[in-house]
């Protein structure tokens, strides 16, 4: 074991063991018998140990629901929910939850991003992930499922903690998952959305969208009936002007998704441009 290793060690079962608040740097250096200097060229705060210590945590944690992924298809309902409980899991092994609390109330701004910016992504990544396994019909509401479900579980953690309950964390979860179907098919049921789920990778900019839209219905413009392509301009048109009517091409292409309705390659076709019309008018 290295002496960074050594330290990061010490360090973690001592903030176990007297806690955080009255873990001393000396302790540590005493425990791990490093010098102060050797310390300080690893970590020049307690609070950057802290950052450390929860990196490596949350890369193990991404390492083995990546690694789930490989067993099985995305929108494996058990894969998903073995995801969740690695998480869990490791957290619990690692016991860095007070350490996840601690580190809200340190005063250190790369310690303060790294939360924040940690936060999101787990927030971002479930709702992708709901997404994922649930199908698209839930997108809209991922992210208000994605903060519902890691909002209750953190308090009903913390909760448990508080008033010494004699609740298994896997319980806990378990219980919350189960909470989680019935959100999910209460929110397929309303229209009401709080936090509308826009991710990067999903939604285009409306120059690709255009772009995308052009080449497609260009590529075989011979192929079309005369009412199709009079369709079919009236949106090369439409997406030619600085304020584009999403609404109303949306509205054209389910026309042209009709009058295909025979022809499997067309409706294929506008099936697609449908779909990229679509994003634009949500968001």
């Amino acid at each position: 074991m290295s002496k960074k290793e050594k330290i990061i060690e010490v360090a973690k079962q001592l903030f176990r063991t007297k806690g955080y608040h009255d873990t001393a740097i000396q302790d540590i250096l005493e425990h791990s018998k490093v010098s102060k200097g050797t310390f300080y060229n690893y970590f020049s705060t307690k609070s950057q140990l802290i950052l450390h210590i929860i990196q490596k945590v949350d890369a193990k944690v991404e390492e083995q629901q990546n690694l789930l992924l490989l067993e099985g298809m995305p929108n494996d309902k058990q894969i998903f929910y073995s995801q969740l409980r690695v998480k869990h899991s490791i957290y619990g092994t690692e016991k860095i939850a007070e350490l996840y609390n601690i580190s809200l109330g340190e005063n250190d701004e790369e310690l303060q991003k790294y939360m924040a910016k940690s936060h999101y992504k787990e927030l971002d990544w479930l709702a992708t992930r709901l997404i994922e396994v649930y199908g698209n019909e839930i997108e809209d509401s991922a992210m208000d499922l994605s903060t519902h479900f890691i909002g209750g579980l953190g308090y009903q953690f913390r909760y448990s903690d508080q008033m010494k309950l004699d609740l298994n964390s896997s319980d806990i979860l378990d219980y919350n998952i189960i909470r989680l179907e019935k959100n999910i098919e209460i929110t397929k049921q309303s229209n009401q959305v709080l936090f509308p789920y826009k991710s990067p990778s999903s939604v285009e900019s409306q120059e690709i969208a255009i772009s995308k839209i052009q080449k497609l219905l260009t590529i075989n413009d011979d192929e079309f009936s005369q009412e199709e392509q009079e369709i079919i301009n009236f949106i090369l048109e439409e997406i030619q002007n600085s304020y584009v009517r999403w609404g109303v091409c949306e509205g054209a292409i389910r026309q042209l998704k009709i009058l295909s309705s025979s022809i499997s390659r067309n409706k294929q076709l506008f099936n697609e441009i449908f779909n990229i019309i679509h994003k634009q008018t949500k968001k």
